[in-house]
């Protein structure tokens, strides 16, 4: 008797009609609509991260060459390029050396003269929606660093 008790009880508390019984597909048309948002926001934050990141990584290879520029220009006036390419283009980590320049400022390199470096190198968004959003991608960053000649 009491197991049957207890069926009719089961049986009515699943009989009753509950107030959000029809509402379960306005969290998916919920989703849908704010879904599409948060993806562009997402991967418009990485992007702008890998601009940062990319602009400072340019910065550091341009003072790499311009150290190396400031010990060995003054020196040896005809490697003083490809060194400093070649410092500039190894220092260039994470990035396509392929998509960089190296400028270096035209001599005469004389000792207690300024020499400046310049990489410049282009980039554009992953995500093609958010290139099309912000007009003029790619974007060539540059960085410059100026040094002393010793």
């Amino acid at each position: 008797m009491l197991t049957r008790r207890f069926h009719l009880e089961r049986n009515r508390r699943n009989e009753v009609a509950s107030p959000y019984r029809g509402e379960g597909g306005q969290a998916i048309v919920e989703l849908a609509l704010i879904l599409p948002i948060l993806v562009t926001l997402i991967f418009g934050a990485l992007d702008v991260g890998r601009l940062f990141n990319a602009q400072i990584v340019l910065t550091q290879a341009a003072r790499e060459g311009a150290r190396v520029a400031a010990a060995e220009c003054t020196l040896n006036a005809t490697t003083c390029a490809s060194d400093v390419t070649a410092h500039v283009h190894s220092a260039l980590t994470g990035l396509n050396v392929a998509s960089s320049t190296v400028t270096l400022s035209p001599g005469p390199y004389v000792s207690g003269a300024a020499v400046t470096v310049q990489v410049h190198y282009v980039i554009s968004f992953i995500t093609p929606y958010i290139g099309a959003l912000i007009p003029g991608s790619p974007f060539t960053l540059t960085g410059a660093t100026t040094m002393r000649l010793e």
